[in-house]
């Protein structure tokens, strides 16, 4: 086998890439090797590169998981996906049975690909923060109780009426896909929790016409031609406030 360069984490055999890393001695002892070694089945470097960065990341996120999982650290919600065996991606569950950061692993299978890094932390936050109130219990066994002490929580936190209808929409998104990917019926007690939407919530006031009339004095008074090679088209901003 020889180390390539061109694709991390990897080496080749017969044209082959495999994927190669050495375990971190502070975690030998979850292991029984030193290295984690596979093919990657492929012989082209695009498709051996990603498939490697992906392999790499989630273990480097289960590594984490490894080494925080018993410290008391700030953001603890945070770290919510059941550790899966050899440093494997958490697989959707096989039975009825499904604890809320499970959940959030299935939602995130069927909802999160291609979606950016803050649709993720989204999930796992506001999953997170219900797990922080009433437990990581199996979903079937959250009550109207906990969906209002979760309320409750969120308001003590300060958040806006805005804010906390986004975290109970992701919340119950997250429950509703998965009891429906298990087919099984579910009575969502995230769905139809009262509090003040408007809460918090400043609405931006109109610009009066008098500062209207002051922008658009602003954009003539511009040499668009001088501030075109800096703007772009956004020297055509003072055409379009012209009246």
């Amino acid at each position: 086998m020889a180390y390539d360069n061109s694709v991390p984490f990897s080496l080749t055999k017969n044209g082959i890439f495999y994927f190669e890393r050495r375990v971190p001695t502070d975690l030998l002892k979850h292991y029984d090797t030193r290295k984690i070694s596979y093919s990657l089945r492929t012989r082209s470097v695009r498709i051996a590169e990603a498939r490697a960065r992906r392999a790499a990341d989630q273990l480097d996120g289960y590594w984490y998981h490894l080494r925080s999982k018993d410290a008391d650290l700030p953001g603890k919600h945070r770290l919510r996906m059941r550790a899966a065996p050899n440093g494997a991606a958490p697989e959707a569950p096989l039975s009825d049975s499904v604890t809320l950061s499970e959940a959030v692993s299935v939602y995130l299978k069927q909802k999160g690909h291609g979606r950016p890094v803050t649709f993720h932390r989204a999930a796992e936050r506001s999953c997170g923060y219900v797990i922080d109130v009433a437990g990581a219990k199996d979903l079937w066994a959250y009550t109207n109780k906990d969906a209002n002490a979760f309320r409750d929580a969120l308001i003590k936190r300060g958040l806006s009426g805005s804010s906390m209808t986004r975290i109970f929409g992701t919340v119950r998104s997250v429950t509703n896909i998965a009891a429906c990917e298990l087919g099984v019926s579910f009575t969502n007690p995230f769905s139809g929790v009262y509090f003040d939407k408007q809460a918090g919530v400043q609405e931006c006031e109109p610009l009066s016409v008098d500062a209207v009339k002051r922008v658009q004095a602003e954009c003539l008074g511009i040499d668009d031609v001088k501030w075109s090679h800096v703007f772009g088209q956004a020297c055509s901003v003072s055409k379009v406030y012209r009246v």
